[in-house]
């Protein structure tokens, strides 16, 4: 099912939620989350699969920060096709023949652009290319630029990708909380809808960060700025810690609820980011079929 036939489906699509905690949940204690995809593949299958059997139309691969820069950092440079690739085929697998797009999942690259740090564009743009050559190449139905807190390094990646590969690209920014929301580098939501509306976005999104409460606040200002489609992936609240743990202390009533609020102000992809898990989108499904 590619994306543009779901983007075109009447109402709501539901995407997934968490892999990283999820993960960290379930008991894995690996180098780094993307490892699973080698390591456990069969652990990250159930993960995907449990996604699908809750409602998900939409799943994203183990990659998100599958980055040569990432994962040079981690000593496991060698392994960077061998993760992105097995990453696409547990998903495909999962999938098998269910009508389920595959994003291929990149995030930043966890260091800062030059001028404020030492990546340069031109690295920054070839580490993000690299990375999605592999991903499309392995199958994937779109690439998925998620939790960017920086728009210009989300537009390094957009513009590196798309000169090269003929793929769709879903920009996910990541804001803060608050009447006014930013990014990490400062700055609003005026600036993404600006880029997304030159660019021509048939998708625009937001992800992380925040709790769905705070999430709807953001899905009502975008609405009031754009006409775009938009992805929302909030958190399943504001993490803490408790007991030398991370706690996420949104339920799953309060999450599926806030969830249909901001569908109710317009976001048409909708599913859970960190501290989510297949009961978030269960509940979800359950609560839009009851409003349909």
């Amino acid at each position: 099912m590619r994306l543009q036939k779901i983007i075109q489906k009447t109402g709501v699509v539901i995407t997934d939620g968490s892999m990283g905690t999820y993960l960290e949940k379930l008991g894995y204690r690996g180098k780094t989350p993307e490892l699973a995809v080698i390591e456990q593949p069969d652990l990250i299958k159930k993960i995907h699969t449990e996604y699908i059997e809750s409602g998900a139309e939409v799943i994203l691969t183990d990659t998100f920060g599958a980055n040569r820069i990432q994962i040079a950092k981690k000593g496991l440079a060698e392994e960077l096709f061998h993760i992105n690739s097995n990453a696409v085929k547990v998903a495909l697998n999962a999938k098998g023949e269910k009508d389920v797009a595959i994003a291929g999942d990149i995030g930043p690259i966890g260091e800062l652009l030059e001028p404020y740090g030492n990546l340069t564009h031109k690295e920054a743009g070839d580490t993000f290319l690299q990375q999605a050559e592999i991903l499309t190449k392995s199958g994937v139905d779109f690439i998925l630029l998620e939790t960017f807190q920086d728009i210009e390094e989300m537009k390094v990646a957009f513009y590196s990708i798309k000169e090269k590969i003929d793929v769709f690209i879903l920009p996910s920014i990541t804001f803060t909380s608050g009447d006014s929301p930013k990014t990490l580098m400062g700055q609003g939501l005026e600036e993404i809808v600006k880029f997304a509306e030159r660019e021509g976005i048939d998708v625009l999104g937001i992800n992380c960060g925040v709790s769905s409460r705070e999430m709807i606040k953001i899905v009502k200002q975008l609405r009031g700025l754009t006409d775009i489609t938009l992805w929302a992936k909030p958190n399943a609240g504001q993490p803490h810690l408790l007991n030398g743990k991370v706690i996420y202390p949104e339920g799953i009533d309060e999450f599926a609820n806030n969830c249909i609020e901001m569908v109710r102000g317009g976001v048409k992809f909708i599913g859970g980011c960190c501290g989510t898990n297949p009961d978030y989108i269960r509940a979800l499904r359950d609560r839009l079929n009851e409003n349909s």
